[in-house]
């Protein structure tokens, strides 16, 4: 678990220092943020195809889909899911972006000690936000670029991960 919050501090440290020393900012020194890449339309349709799966599971949970800049776009708590399904399901989807892999993959990564090659895809610093690198977070892709990620947090890992997985499925 040190290691997962020693790892977790540094990339939190390089996205609030990097991207202000590489890019031109807008206003105030922030950085220019990237183009949404997804759409309220597709993200509601992804978030009501994992609304589904969790129903049809009996799952309470919650389920959002952020941009590439960390930013919800469409969020759904379902009955009965717990208050901490809310920033659980917001944090797997912006880890889920951050690292550019399942969130599964990282926490198995860090719970073996073990390294993980990644690509992240560092968000406009704007402010803390939370990441969850817990299983139940999936990078959404679009033409072999990270567009946006899904994150379903209230159930068991793997029921989470399936459900944001009916959230991907929605998209074909």
């Amino acid at each position: 678990m040190a290691r997962l919050t020693a790892l977790l501090g540094l990339l939190l440290a390089v996205s609030v220092v990097e991207p202000l020393a590489q890019q031109p900012g807008r206003g105030r020194g922030l950085p220019p943020a990237r183009p949404a890449g997804i759409d309220i339309a597709t993200a509601q349709r992804m978030v009501s195809a994992a609304a589904d799966a969790a129903k049809a599971a009996g799952a309470p949970v919650a389920i959002a889909v952020i941009d590439v800049n960390g930013d919800l776009v469409a969020f759904a708590r379902m009955d009965g899911a717990s208050p901490q399904a809310v920033t659980s399901s917001q944090g797997k989807a912006r880890a889920a972006v951050l690292f550019g892999v399942p969130t599964k993959q990282v926490q198995d990564a860090a719970t073996a000690g073990t390294p993980i090659s990644v690509t992240v895809t560092l968000p406009p610093p704007l402010g803390a936000q939370e990441l969850t690198p817990f299983q139940g977070g999936l990078p959404v892709m679009k033409d072999g670029k990270i567009v946006a990620g899904i994150g379903v947090g209230g159930s068991a890992p793997a029921n989470d991960e399936k459900f944001a997985q009916a959230g991907i499925a929605a998209l074909k």
